[in-house]
């Protein structure tokens, strides 16, 4: 018992430094990157009483425990190596990241146009983001993970399931915004930018559909399939696609309810993507080993 609770009290400690280490490099990060910002912008009732550096301190706290703590969860109920595990959900969290920072929301950056300079704003933006959450799961996962069962095989989807995942869900995604842009029920700059908003929408939804296939591996031994997809795709992305809109919310002024709105959508496609995939284009008897 006493040998139980000094691994679970170096596991909180380590958690927690990481925790603070990939926040402070995040935010370091975005400090010395070329995508420089006039925090007078920021007018949310958050801003006005903390201030810009606790609010963006308190979000990313926020954004990686919830990545740590879905880590260590299912991780942990996982027969995957940990590094893998560690490297798996860190990528997964990354691209989201990089790819959602370029969605065409234009009001919701220090842009008045979309163009070459939003575009290079985000994309140092989304860098800033995905690197410190993949040393942070990486390194989560190497020292805390319990490293049992990884004699058996890592089990992968087949060529072909892949395709069909990918497909699927890129298409789900897609008619879901569409219908969002079209009635107004997403506000966005797609009448403005309808070209960049329709690519970055077909681009996202492919990232989502790789992001499936990188943590399926992490949860296949799940058998119950609306488990596994409240797993996958709910607790994991899901939530951590909520937080990460969330921000503009805390910066800006009026735009929480939207940023809420429209993500708690997306999951919602994705939780029924996911129970489509589950019942209708994966077979459970053979799996590939590699991603």
């Amino acid at each position: 018992m006493i040998e139980k609770d000094a691994v679970a009290n170096n596991a909180i400690i380590v958690n927690t430094l990481a925790i603070i280490l990939a926040a402070s490099i995040a935010i370091i990060l975005h400090a010395v990157m070329p995508a420089g910002v006039n925090t007078e912008n920021f007018d949310s009732v958050f801003v006005k009483l903390l201030g810009f550096p606790v609010v963006a301190a308190s979000y990313f706290v926020l954004l990686f425990t919830h990545c740590v703590v879905v880590m260590r969860y299912l991780g942990n109920q996982s027969n995957v190596p940990k590094l893998q595990i560690g490297i798996r959900f860190g990528l997964a969290f990354a691209i989201l990241y990089f790819f959602g920072m370029q969605e065409v929301v234009v009001e919701g950056s220090p842009f008045g146009e979309w163009g070459v300079a939003f575009v290079s704003y985000q994309f140092f933006i989304g860098v800033g983001d995905a690197i410190p959450v993949l040393l942070l799961c990486g390194t989560v996962a190497y020292f805390t993970l319990d490293n049992a069962n990884t004699c058996l095989p890592v089990q992968t989807l087949r060529r072909t399931e892949k395709i069909k995942v990918v497909i699927f869900i890129t298409l789900a995604f897609l008619t879901e915004r569409v219908i969002g842009y079209e009635t107004g029920i997403i506000t966005g700059n797609c009448n403005t930018y309808p070209i960049p908003c329709y690519i970055w929408t077909i681009l996202f939804g492919m990232v989502l559909g790789y992001c499936y296939l990188v943590l399926y591996p992490v949860l296949v031994r799940e058998q119950n399939k609306l488990l596994l997809s409240i797993k996958l795709l709910v607790q994991t992305i899901g939530v951590n696609w909520i937080i990460f809109n969330s921000f503009i919310g805390l910066i800006y002024n009026g735009y929480m309810s939207q940023m809420l709105l429209r993500s708690g959508i997306d999951v919602a496609i994705l939780f029924l993507s996911c129970i489509v995939i589950s019942n209708y284009f994966i077979k459970p008897d053979i799996r590939e080993n590699s991603v």
